[in-house]
């Protein structure tokens, strides 16, 4: 045993390993337990003493940004990262980094997918939890509600550095991932010795402020690359290279060359199943491998999936990005999706403040599959998807059954040109969208609230407006005057007595009322005419006493901005031959409204919102024609 120097306390010492004789140092106070970094032997410190507990695999080669030594802030306290256990359970991994506080405090940065949870052990009174608890259950922990998320028992395959407990070989336990009433994570992890409860929260690459960080080999320039990761790795079904691109992210990937799914989490490449030999000669839009900067990050194709229920098929497209994890592109008739998951959702159909609808529920197969995914993805794999929308929004929640679990995501909608620019090589167009599709944004409905608060505020105005002018604008009484029809000749012209109008020009009501024999009629058709200028306006009365039309003999005409002068009405008389005189009298009116004027103001004010609106309802019903839960009715009408 080695002594460290004076100015070291107890909690960073180094010993020689029992087992090698090469140094171990342990250099947090938390430490129980060192792993050798040259015999792989578990080193347990015991006061003063060492010993060896066994020995451990080494960490298969990754991706992973963070290392040993890598430094952080979470909610204004700062760690440093000890040491790590890469944890497998049957159809995925995981890694779950110590992250030494300070002041003897230390905590868990589990590392999944590209997201992480920072969690604290609590000593509560854990309620008796079988095992096999089914996903979506609710459990009470010290009054409060946690959602079960999944469960899954891990294995610890690997482990470096420092840790606060000794993990012998094989070591494995069950762990049941929970949800708080505010999203926050939760962990039961039960061993054949002990319950423990850790609680903490899904966090963000971003949110972590690391530092320290380890250079990413194919990412960042002068990247020390490993041999696994300078060349590619034999199939062991046909001895094809088999590239990783997400490697120690992954846990699964296809053979282009004889189809066989591989296990990627081994030293050497396992194979786990087929797909069909028809799969490799899919004609992908965004072939494996490549790269391109969309949403201001850079991303890899790694996968591609295509999966169907009972109504249609759709592809799904793996990105990964090193710092960010995973991502899909999803595509449906020409329209994309840009999907994450979502660690610690559970309220149904709200995120983000937005309410959801559920649009579709459905079992989906997976029938083909390419690259690598995160997960052991199969043939034949069936998971029951259910859909709410938001446009451009999508909030999906998929059940799997054979894993229980479940598993939340958000999308939203981006537009095709956004996808070619990012991936697509020069020379080739992707397929333009057609039909509406369930998250595509309505852009009529975009321009219907863009000037529905405008139209609604002009709409209110002018009818003030309009209200305001009839109380002011009450027509005032000109003149009386009269024509007598004494059995005039054909084509002879009668003349009222002048009447004169003053002031701006206004509208002119003019109401004819006649006094004639029964079961006859007189028509009075000619000109107001001002006796200056001779300007002339067309009138008409047809006056008539029917006993089927008892109001016929009062006609009243309206002639919109009449200037001022003096004015004498000619008219010309169409009379019944029963009748021989006739005496009609004009009642002259002058201002007021002129409704016609009204009515087509409001109807211009009113043509291009309603318009918008009345498009942006049609394309809602298209959007929702092929749900089972369409609002508009039966997708069957």
């Amino acid at each position: 045993m080695d002594s460290s120097t004076t100015d070291q306390t107890y909690a960073s010492r180094r010993y020689d390993c029992p087992q090698c004789g090469a140094p171990v140092e342990f250099r947090s106070s938390i430490s129980l337990s060192s792993v050798c970094g040259h015999c792989r032997s578990i080193v347990v410190r015991q006061d003063f003493q060492v010993a060896t507990f066994g020995h451990v695999a080494e960490l298969p080669p990754d991706l992973s940004p963070l290392q040993i030594g890598t430094q952080g802030h979470w909610q204004g306290r700062a760690f440093t990262l000890i040491g790590r256990m890469r944890l497998h359970y049957g159809d995925g991994s995981w890694t779950e980094w110590c992250a030494d506080f300070g002041q003897g405090t230390y905590g868990w940065v589990a590392e999944v997918m590209g997201f992480y949870m920072v969690s604290f052990a609590h000593s509560v009174k854990l309620p008796l939890v079988q095992e096999d608890v089914p996903a979506g259950q609710i459990v009470k922990i010290d009054g409060d509600e946690w959602r079960v998320a999944d469960v899954k028992e891990g294995r610890c395959i690997a482990a470096e550095g420092e840790l606060p407990m000794v993990a012998p070989p094989g070591w494995s336990r069950t762990s049941i991932d929970l949800v708080g009433p505010g999203g926050e994570f939760g962990s039961i992890e039960i061993t054949p010795d002990s319950r423990e409860f850790f609680s903490g929260e899904y966090a963000e690459f971003g949110a972590l402020n690391f530092t320290g960080l380890r250079k990413i080999p194919g990412w960042d320039k002068d990247a020390e690359i490993t041999r696994r990761q300078s060349q590619a790795m034999p199939c062991p079904s046909c001895g094809a290279p088999v590239n990783l691109r997400a490697e120690g992210q992954s846990m699964a990937a296809v053979c282009g060359s004889c189809a066989s799914i591989l296990d990627t989490t081994t030293p050497n490449l396992q194979e786990i199943g087929k797909v069909a030999q028809t799969t490799l000669r899919l004609k992908l839009l965004l072939p494996i491998g490549t790269r391109g900067l969309f949403k201001d990050e850079m991303w890899e194709v790694v996968g591609f999936m295509r999966r169907k229920d009972r109504w249609c098929s759709w592809d799904e497209y793996l990105l990964f990005n090193p710092w960010l994890g995973f991502r899909f592109l999803v595509t449906f008739g020409g329209h994309w999706s840009f999907v994450r998951i979502l660690p610690g959702h559970h309220t149904g159909n709200r995120w983000q403040g937005q309410i959801f609808k559920l649009f579709a529920r459905e079992e989906s197969v997976t029938t083909d599959v390419l690259g690598e995914f995160y997960w052991r993805v199969r043939n034949g794999e069936r998971a029951l998807l259910t859909d709410y929308v938001s446009p451009p929004y999508i909030l999906s929640k998929e059940e799997m059954p054979g894993l229980n679990e479940i598993t939340w995501s958000a999308g939203e909608y981006v537009e095709p040109e956004e996808v070619q620019k990012a991936f697509v090589p020069a020379g080739s167009t992707l397929p333009r969208p057609s039909g509406t599709y369930l998250n595509q944004p309505n852009p009529h409905g975009r321009r219907w609230k863009e000037v529905r608060a405008t139209f609604i505020f002009t709409l209110i105005a002018y009818i003030l407006i309009q209200v305001l002018f009839m109380g002011w604008g009450t027509p005032r009484h000109i003149a009386h005057t009269g024509i007598d029809y004494q059995g005039t000749r054909p084509g002879e012209t009668l003349v009222s007595e002048p009447f004169k109008l003053d002031g701006s020009s206004a509208p002119l009501h003019i109401t004819a009322t006649g006094l004639l024999l029964t079961d006859t009629y007189l028509g009075l058709k000619g000109s107001l005419v001002e006796s200056k200028t001779q300007r002339s306006f067309p009138v008409a009365f047809p006056l008539a006493n029917y006993t089927t039309a008892p109001d016929g003999s009062r006609q009243k005409i309206t002639l919109p901005a009449i200037p001022s002068g003096e004015y004498v009405l000619r008219l010309t008389p169409d009379a019944a031959a029963t009748l021989p005189n006739a005496s009609v009298t004009f009642t002259i009116e002058r201002g007021g409204l002129f409704w016609s004027n009204f009515w087509l103001g409001l109807f211009i004010i009113c043509l291009w919102p309603v318009w918008n609106m009345m498009r942006s309802g049609s394309f809602e019903k298209r959007r929702w024609y092929e749900s089972e839960f369409n609002p508009y009715g039966s997708s069957d009408d």
